[in-house]
């Protein structure tokens, strides 16, 4: 469908740099612009489009309320389109409007540009840091969330003290300072930043990452014993890797009888089992003292079990106590991390393909962020 526009000339023309109105006009050109369907037929708008002599800025191109300087989309087509890009694909989104998804792209991302143009770091008290892997290969994003409001409000590229370093002198010192807790990995870049810029702020490790490391010691604990058993027990320990690292409560029976014959078989593989889920009871206790009496119990059964990654892992343990132990104090839910992790694996799922690195923390901050 084909609109023509005409137009109130003593309205005169606006400057598309300053906004200021000029009566002045040079040369013009027939304009077409994309807006919302007319039932189920595109609409078109065809406008002429003057050049004006603004008194301030000289000739200028003139300005409409309805469409942005150089698009071919009213605004309200664009906002249209930004709303259907937040709940599914740019390739849907391109076939349902029939438009090349390039150009759903640029409309999402200049959309979302606007959104988060002024960051909100306003009231910060409780924050978790946190790596996500961009693309495929050792590429990574630091992506830093407000933990009371469940929103990102800081994607950073790459996993370095440096990273981090920058969204702290972003956030400023005035800012930093009211910072009272921040939950991470025990991952010494994070570690040394937030010591560096953040020394009053206490740093929790939170249940979902320390949970999430030791599932990776029994995995190498599953293939130590896998390389020394006889053939006959490789047949029974191959294949069991995500067994081990689900919780028994999410498996289905014959999951659960396949689980209890391997530990039954292998000793170590018990062992490093066992303590996984000793080790989540460190974050039941509110009491340091539990807590701490409850950490060396564990560390102490861990050393004495002569299995080495566990072992190492131990000490690993020990060495961060404080972090561990500063749970009592601000038990920062891993529930909400997990949470938005999720999330950004949906975004990175549905982004998959597009390699631009701006277009995809919008998108993560606009998916991890409240409605």
């Amino acid at each position: 469908t084909e609109i023509y526009l005409d137009r109130d000339e003593s309205l005169g023309y606006i400057c598309s740099n300053c906004g200021q109105r000029s009566f002045w006009s040079w040369d013009t050109r027939l304009v077409r612009i994309r807006d919302l369907s007319i039932f189920a037929y595109k609409a078109y708008l065809n406008i002429y489009k003057y050049r004006t002599n603004c008194p301030k800025c000289g000739v200028k191109i003139e300005k409409f309320d309805f469409v942005d300087s150089y698009s071919r989309c009213t605004t309200r087509f664009e906002a249209l389109v930004a709303r259907l890009c937040r709940i599914t694909s740019l390739k849907q989104v391109a076939e349902l409007l029939e438009l090349d998804w390039k150009t759903v792209k640029d409309i999402d991302k200049k959309y979302l540009k606007k959104q988060f143009a002024i960051p909100d770091y306003d009231n910060l008290r409780l924050l978790a840091v946190d790596e996500i892997a961009a693309h495929k290969g050792h590429k990574y994003f630091t992506v830093v969330m407000d933990l009371e409001r469940t929103r990102v409000i800081w994607v950073g590229k790459d996993r370095t003290q440096k990273t981090l370093n920058k969204f702290f002198k972003e956030l400023g010192r005035k800012r930093t300072k009211k910072i009272e807790a921040i939950g991470c990995d025990m991952w010494d870049p994070f570690i040394a930043s937030i010591k560096e810029n953040a020394p009053g702020a206490k740093i929790v490790f939170d249940k979902f990452h320390v949970i999430k490391n030791y599932s990776k010691v029994i995995d190498k604990v599953r293939n130590i014993e896998f390389k020394k058993a006889t053939e006959e027990n490789k047949e029974a320990i191959k294949g069991t890797k995500y067994l081990l690292l689900k919780n028994r409560n999410k498996l289905k029976k014959n999951q659960k009888e396949r689980l209890q014959s391997l530990l039954e078989l292998n000793e170590n593989i018990n062992i490093a089992y066992i303590l996984k889920d000793a080790l989540k009871g460190i974050w039941n206790y509110k009491s340091v003292g539990c807590a701490n009496r409850c950490l060396d119990s564990w560390i102490s059964t861990a050393s004495a079990s002569e299995i080495r990654p566990v072992i190492n892992f131990a000490q690993t343990l020990n060495r961060h106590r404080y972090g561990l132990i500063n749970h009592c104090h601000y038990p920062i839910n891993s529930g909400k991390l997990e949470g938005m992790n999720n999330k950004i694996k949906v975004i990175k799922r549905i982004a998959y393909g597009f390699h631009d690195d701006e277009y995809f923390i919008l998108k993560i901050k606009q998916g991890c962020s409240p409605p």
